[in-house]
């Protein structure tokens, strides 16, 4: 029966039981060269439905529809999921047809169709949603999960949800929705479009008001110099210090490379954090599935060698921190020094000793 309606949607034939004329625009529609396309389409899928190779014909199917629309190829790509046992995919697909053709002849006996399939899937604890968005091709995020594009059509536990649709130029929206045992449910959203970007007028800033430089601070007195009495002195301890230089232990010198080659990693972990970032803002603009996937893929990848960088950048510090103490502790010196003083009014001197 469903390949018998495509092919009166495709040759443009006017009759009743062509279900697919009041469903948008059928191959009539389209360009003539589009038109041979499709019905080249359809035939090979025709061909592949009758021999039983069912997910060949639905390939073929998909992309008749998508060559020229019809609501008639709907009801044959779920007619071939029902063959093939996918019982969700046929669900979606009869609801599709019934959405492009309302009053089709076989709407009753489509509907009770849906009704038996939206039941086994029941069973299972899931209902089915399809989000629609005006304009198409906004990016769909339910319950916090990236799932696709609209139109989609997702199995979804029951209960309450929360959907985010986001599509370049437009404000998202955000709406909740609840799925029931009774039937699989349509949610409709209209994003608007953001408002053009606000020029602010040029504000001329008040000219600057000049302020004498100040003039060079004032130099306070030295104070005049006491002379010590004679044979006084005066021992000063010094801190030890560490000495570097010919003694210097190697542990120092591998210290500074692995802390730099961890400052590397840390490097790297940022870039790659970045490309992740882009490629995710490139998925949310993708206007396929197959493309969103796989940006989707490139993020996921992208951010786990960020991870790994990061986790080794980590590691290279704190080794290279481990070393550098190490090694300065090795290296240093036991050192004291102390000063001694004499003077009177007729001269002075000065004493350095220690051990360095």
């Amino acid at each position: 029966m469903g390949s018998a309606i495509a092919v009166l949607a495709i040759t443009g034939l006017h009759s009743t039981s062509a279900m697919a004329m009041g469903a948008g625009p059928s191959i009539a529609a389209a360009p003539a060269e589009t038109q041979g396309v499709a019905k080249h389409k359809y035939q090979a899928g025709a061909g592949a439905y009758a021999a039983g190779r069912y997910k060949d014909a639905i390939d073929l199917f998909l992309e008749a529809n998508r060559l020229a629309p019809s609501a008639a190829l709907s009801f044959d790509v779920a007619r071939a999921y029902e063959k093939l046992g996918d019982k969700s995919r046929a669900l979606e697909w009869y609801r599709d047809y019934l959405r492009r053709s309302p009053s089709a002849a076989d709407a009753g006996q489509v509907r009770l169709t849906i009704e038996s399939l939206d039941r086994e899937l029941v069973k299972k604890g899931d209902q089915q949603v399809t989000i629609l968005s005006q304009p198409s091709g906004a990016t769909v995020v339910i319950d916090g999960q990236p799932v696709g594009i609209t139109p989609g059509t997702f199995d979804l536990k029951l209960g309450v949800h929360h959907a985010r649709l986001s599509q370049k130029g437009f404000v998202a929206a955000d709406r909740d929705f609840v799925l029931t045992i009774d039937a699989a449910r349509d949610v409709v959203v209209s994003l608007t479009a953001e408002p053009p970007p606000r020029r602010e007028q040029a504000r001329t800033s008040p000219p600057a008001t000049t302020k004498p430089s100040p003039g060079p601070a004032p130099v306070p007195p030295t104070p005049a110099l006491r002379s010590l009495p004679v044979s006084t002195s005066a021992t000063m301890p010094m801190p030890e210090q560490d000495v570097q230089g010919p003694t210097t232990s190697p542990l120092v010198t591998w210290g500074w490379v692995t802390l730099g080659a961890g400052g590397a990693a840390f490097g790297g972990a940022i870039v790659f954090e970045a490309l992740r970032s882009s490629a995710e803002n490139a998925a949310k603009h993708e206007s396929t599935q197959i493309g969103y996937s796989e940006e989707l893929d490139k993020a996921k990848s992208r951010q786990t060698v960020a991870r790994v960088l990061a986790g080794v950048g980590g590691a290279l510090t704190i080794t290279g921190g481990a070393l550098l103490i190490v090694g300065f502790g090795k290296s240093k010196k036991d050192s004291s020094v102390s000063v001694a003083v004499t003077g009177s009014p007729q001269g002075g001197s000065v004493w350095l000793g220690g051990k360095f």
